[in-house]
């Protein structure tokens, strides 16, 4: 490569500007080519800029974050004559970076917009950045839900959502629920505009963003130029920038969901029956509940009630009188829901009915495009379609007439079910707004509505479900992750969790049809820490291990109705709809620059004054506790001072420990 001294002189003297109170900083190691110091491209007081691609950005004089912006471009940036910060890789691409002019001076919260756009066919974009010092949250569900995410070792992958349970493609993956959304405890917060075909890989302790067509179901209808437009702010400390970004940068619900699944579990018959139900078995379900003791917020009939996929029907050798079913069980006090995906299989007469009035996602021929899901192969409702969701909607409306069902249980709605050269009526620019259209459509039958996949869905008032749990102490969708992901899902501004089946969905060996029982000691451990979190839901029945279960989960689940859930809804009504405060939070929320606060994750807060530290190994009797700074009281009244590490706390078996801040 041929290095001109003329041009290269007059680029070094080309820029000389002010911008914010960030520090951009380009190195290009020039001294082996032409023996002098490495050359920059723009150098004031909070801006420097040479010419290799390296990053650096600063606030306050404190360093925030470094990095590597276009890392996979061959040549090197030149500045651009058209803006103060505008950086141009010959023939390849140009980067602006532009402020933010209505970032909140309170705040002291700093913003720039990064602009990448190609110049010619270049295949990919790419920005790269440190993670260490600084721990990282956000993102979206993975199987592996670590906290914080630095350790991860995640390969670039399309940044779209994924059944992560369903095959090996799914674990290397994301799940149900993703927002292109990431916050360091250095007080950095990175959010990627839904315009850019996102792949994302977190290795080696980086972070890197790609904006790329090839290799993914990203579908660039126009043929234009690749883009890639992201923002990074940077301010004190975590908790100031994730306040503003929540604000600025998500929606969030004005209302909550049906108040009796906060306070009573939901029951449902998957991890207990799997595909094996009939009215008998439902019937027989309700009355050891009753029998038992225990109260409900509803009873939940998932799959193996339908005579088709798609079809809303019940299969009537099984269920002879769904009507007097519903009945039976409203007279015992139970509301009632239904298991529904937005497939239909191909003997159902949804299938026919929709592919008569072109109701189904496409394929490149204009075709109903077959996917292939866990019960086999089928079509999905193009939810872009006005018409193909009133009819979908409809028809749930009218199985409610008919039967007395109350609400219903909404499954899927990944884009991992697309194609890869699928059509909808209305063109997704991204194909996660495939989930956002699901959600939007079905989040307006109710308040007692659940999901478990969600994209840009945060001002709908429904619950959001953790994806199916395994019934494992580890992390490979083990209890350990079910507070890392609650803690995420808060992040990411979904505040209505519904975690998953208490003990988990207890598969056999990967045999999603299998009925196993859960280890009895994880059962336990699971249900204490579950009676902390918003909504608590059965499947596995506590009577069948022993009594001395039965009698803890009465008294944790007593402990939820009575101590948690009006402690939850208080935070919902004076905090979350009111700027989207999560009910699950992290440590440092009140601790944002402790060391331990910002690491932990094997503790969390229920509102700002509550800690929990549930016992999550198995064997394991007592644990060690950090309580951040201030005064906390444990359930015997005991005050205790904060800012430390108090060793070896016991927890039998009975018992999970939390605190409450005075």
């Amino acid at each position: 490569m041929v290095i001109h001294i003329r041009r290269m002189a007059k680029t070094l003297a080309a820029i000389s500007v002010t911008v914010g109170i960030f520090s951009i900083i380009f190195w290009r190691d020039l001294m082996s080519i032409v023996g002098i110091p490495a050359s920059k491209v723009y150098d004031s007081k909070d801006i420097k800029v040479t010419i290799s691609g390296e990053l650096t950005l600063s606030w306050k004089g404190k360093v925030k974050l470094t990095g590597q912006v276009g890392s996979v471009l061959w040549n090197h940036p030149e500045h651009c004559s058209s803006s103060n910060l505008c950086l141009e890789w010959k023939d390849n691409a140009q980067l602006k970076i532009g402020g933010d002019e209505n970032a909140d001076e309170n705040a002291d919260i700093v913003c720039h917009h990064f602009h990448w756009r190609a110049v010619k066919e270049t295949t990919a974009l790419q920005d790269c950045f440190q993670m260490h010092p600084a721990h990282w949250y956000g993102g979206g569900e993975v199987v592996y839900q670590d906290w914080p995410l630095e350790e991860w070792n995640h390969a670039l992958t399309p940044f779209l959502s994924g059944d992560m349970l369903l095959d090996a493609e799914g674990r290397k993956g994301y799940g149900s629920v993703v927002e292109p959304y990431w916050l360091s405890s250095r007080g950095v917060g990175i959010i990627v505009d839904s315009s850019t075909p996102l792949h994302v890989g977190i290795t080696h302790g980086r972070l890197c963003l790609r904006s790329t067509y090839k290799g993914s179901k990203y579908q660039n209808y126009f043929h234009s130029p690749l883009k890639m437009d992201y923002t990074i702010c940077v301010g004190e400390n975590v908790k100031k920038v994730h306040d503003f970004m929540r604000k600025k940068y998500f929606s969030f619900p004005t209302a909550w969901p049906d108040e009796r699944m906060f306070t009573s579990p939901v029951w449902s018959s998957w991890a207990q029956y799997k595909v094996f139900i009939d009215q008998p078995s439902i019937m027989d379900y309700a009355k050891n509940i009753r029998k038992n003791n225990f109260k409900d917020s509803q009873l939940e009939i998932d799959d193996g009630y339908q005579t088709a996929y798609g079809d809303f029907a019940f299969d009537p050798k099984k269920f002879p009188n769904p009507s007097r079913m519903v009945k039976d069980l409203h007279d015992m006090g139970f509301r009632v829901t239904l298991w529904v995906t937005p497939f239909a299989n191909p003997e159902s007469k949804a299938y026919v009915e929709g592919t008569k009035h072109g109701y189904w996602v496409k394929d490149d021929h204009g075709q109903p495009a077959i996917i292939t899901w866990w019960n086999g192969e089928g079509v999905m409702l193009d939810f872009t379609n006005p018409k193909a969701t009133e009819w979908y909607t409809g028809r749930l409306k009218a199985l409610k007439e008919e039967t007395g069902i109350d609400s219903f249980k909404f499954d899927a709605g990944e884009t991992r079910f697309l194609i890869k050269d699928y059509q909808t009526q209305s063109r997704l620019i991204n194909p996660c707004e495939y989930t956002t259209h699901y959600v939007n459509a079905v989040s307006s039958l109710g308040s007692q509505i659940e999901v478990r996949a969600a994209y840009k869905n945060q001002n709908q008032p429904i619950f959001v479900r953790l994806m199916d749990r395994l019934s494992t102490w580890g992390w490979e969708a083990g209890l350990k992750t079910l507070l890392t992901t609650a803690v995420t899902f808060g992040v990411l501004g979904y505040p209505y969790v519904l975690p998953d089946m208490i003990g988990g969905n207890g598969y056999d060996e990967g045999d999603f049809h299998s009925v196993a029982l859960p280890e009895r000691e994880l059962f336990i451990r699971w249900l204490e820490l579950n009676a902390f979190l918003p909504s608590m839901q059965y499947s596995v029945q506590p009577w069948q291990y022993d009594q001395e279960v039965v009698r803890i989960a009465q008294k944790w689940t007593t402990f939820h109705e009575e101590v948690i859930a009006p402690r939850v809804l208080k935070i919902v009504k004076e905090e979350t709809v009111i700027d989207g405060s999560p009910i699950i939070r992290p440590l440092w929320w009140i601790a944002p620059e402790d060391k331990y606060a910002t690491r932990i994750d094997c503790e969390f807060l229920v509102g700002s004054d509550m800690l929990v530290a549930p016992v999550l190994d198995k064997g394991r009797v007592a644990r060690d506790v950090y309580l951040p700074a201030g005064k906390w009281t444990n359930p015997n009244g005991n005050i205790l001072e904060g800012g430390r590490w108090y060793g070896g706390v016991s927890a039998p078996l009975e018992e999970i420990l939390y605190y409450v801040k005075t």
